[in-house]
């Protein structure tokens, strides 16, 4: 009942591992063609490929674990789900009713627990339960986009059940839009600056078009966030690319509004305390407390009001032409940086040479380290989708990502970059890549160090101590998984050896010798 309910709901998989309290859920995979189970290596793993296959498609993913530490694996993804607003469905499996608070192995209390990343969980105690519980978590989940999670006994899960499914129209969601703030209030505060500056986030990338045009309408600096990059105009004349630890524009303290269109998550750091801050979202909660004006609703709607009312606005000239400096600054930079043929070979440098690699059309997961420093600094991008961690920042969910993305969109490239740090935690998942033959380029910037973290002990006043790091052969790795591998030292290689890795048709795995920066 449950797979024929997620089946009509247009749930085309599950990424879970297997155990013993959701053995009857597999067995049903078998008797049914409609929702393939997708064998992984870890059940954390499950819930990052979950978690970001729905980022990528808006729609309602699914992950599965059995019992006790599969269910406790399961979390750390869907926490990533929680934080940064994917709609995810986790199915738990418990032990059997009888067992519950007997002191049975591998029981605990999975609603305390999956309450912290959870907008809704809840226990299936009979059978004529669970379709009730399976409509109110998908519709959660939907609703929040967040996660949602049910935990099913396994005798439970064994018991004959109606398969009467519920239409799709009871979970879809309303999206009539809704408007919080006052749109008068932000127009006056936008019509009074004179040093305007734009941070594209993550809604952004649906209305980049828009977003365009408010930024030649106000003559305002551009900056995306990393979530947004390859989707917004990476080659306007105002666009300064994104902000972080590798590069702060001297315009961010000069200017006397900012204003903020989606999420940014990890730019909010970076803005000035002192300086005005208005924000545009389509979600009244992804609003941050320190702006003086803010409207959520529909954000395509609201701008396009915006625009309409700032006919004949005009603009600081001086401010533009400031930008506009910086712009072609940043670019001559860039382009030195890309002939730098230092060994070992720059982060940077990697990062920009990327540029002239990566089809347009791709979609590139990033794990968490210091090359997405260099990456939000080097990469300019055409129209690629970019998934990453936002708020919770799980090390290791780059390849996942990857994964899931590329279920869920097969005919495109997919693209996973982690640093070495990062790749070890998840490395596994290269095996399920051949396992299902999927298509996915990972690339493995390797320095030996957990870099950020020896920077910010170094900042701190600190001794840097556990941030060595050792590390395998990568490529004999990718080989004995069945993946091809790749090792890359010269600068001079990068062009060659990445266009082989990216159109092989098969999973590949390149290792860039890196400098520590």
């Amino acid at each position: 009942m449950i797979l024929a309910q997620l089946a009509e709901w247009g749930v085309e998989r599950i990424y879970g591992v297997l155990g013993d309290a959701i053995f009857p859920l597999l067995d049903a995979v078998t008797r049914q063609d409609r929702i393939k189970f997708i064998a992984v290596t870890r059940e954390v793993h499950a819930a990052f490929m979950a978690a970001y296959e729905a980022r990528l498609t808006g729609r309602l993913a699914v992950c599965a674990a059995g019992a006790g530490p599969g269910a406790v694996s399961l979390l750390n993804g869907l926490a990533d789900a929680f934080m940064d607003g994917s709609p995810v469905l986790a199915i738990t499996g418990q032990v059997e009713l009888k067992k519950i608070g007997a002191g049975a192995k591998q029981y605990f209390d999975q609603q305390a627990l999956f309450n912290i990343f959870a907008a809704q969980t809840n226990i299936a105690v009979k059978p004529g339960s669970v379709l009730s519980m399976l409509v109110a978590a998908t519709r959660t989940a939907k609703l929040n986009n967040s996660a949602a999670h049910i935990s099913v006994p396994k005798d439970v899960f064994a018991e004959a059940a109606s398969i009467e499914t519920v239409p799709v129209s009871f979970v879809e969601i309303n999206t009539t839009p809704f408007v919080s703030g006052s749109l008068d209030n932000l127009l006056k505060v936008v019509q009074g600056a004179q040093r305007p500056l734009i941070i594209a986030g993550r809604t952004a990338k649906t209305v980049k078009d828009y977003v365009v045009k408010l930024v030649d309408q106000l003559g305002a600096g551009l900056i995306v966030a990393r979530e947004a990059n390859g989707k917004i105009a990476g080659r306007h004349e105002l666009n300064l690319g994104g902000i972080g630890k590798a590069y702060l524009p001297p315009v961010l303290h000069e200017a006397d509004c900012i204003i903020i269109i989606g999420a940014a998550s990890y730019e909010r750091e970076f803005i000035p305390q002192d300086t005005k801050v208005i924000q545009i979202n389509d979600r009244f909660e992804n609003i941050y407390q320190n702006t003086v004006e803010s409207i959520s609703g529909d954000t395509g709607l609201l701008l396009e009001n915006l625009l309409q009312r700032l006919e004949g606005h005009s603009f600081n000239r001086d401010w533009l032409e400031e930008i506009k400096g910086l712009v072609q600054s940043r670019r001559q930079e860039l382009a030195a940086e890309s002939v730098n043929n230092t060994r070992p070979i720059s982060p940077l440098k990697l990062m920009t040479v990327l540029n002239d690699i990566i089809p347009g059309e791709a979609i590139i997961a990033l794990d968490i380290g210091e090359f997405t420093h260099w990456f939000n600094l080097g990469f300019q991008g055409g129209q690629q989708e970019i998934l990453l961690s936002g708020r919770w920042r799980s090390i290791g969910c780059g390849l996942p990502a990857a994964i899931g993305a590329k279920f869920a969109r097969p005919e495109e490239p997919v693209i996973a970059i982690a640093g070495d740090g990062g790749f070890i935690t998840s490395m596994s998942e290269l095996l399920t890549c051949v396992r299902y033959s999927l298509d996915i380029c990972v690339i493995i910037v390797k320095n030996h160090v957990y870099s950020i973290e020896k920077n910010k002990m170094l900042a701190e006043g600190l001794i840097p101590f556990g941030h060595e790091l050792t590390v395998p052969d990568f490529v004999q790795y990718a080989k004995s998984c069945g993946a091809s591998g790749y090792r890359i030292e010269d600068p001079a290689d990068i062009q060659n050896t990445m266009r082989t890795a990216l159109n092989l048709g098969k999973p590949a795995l390149v290792e860039v010798i890196c400098a520590e920066n």
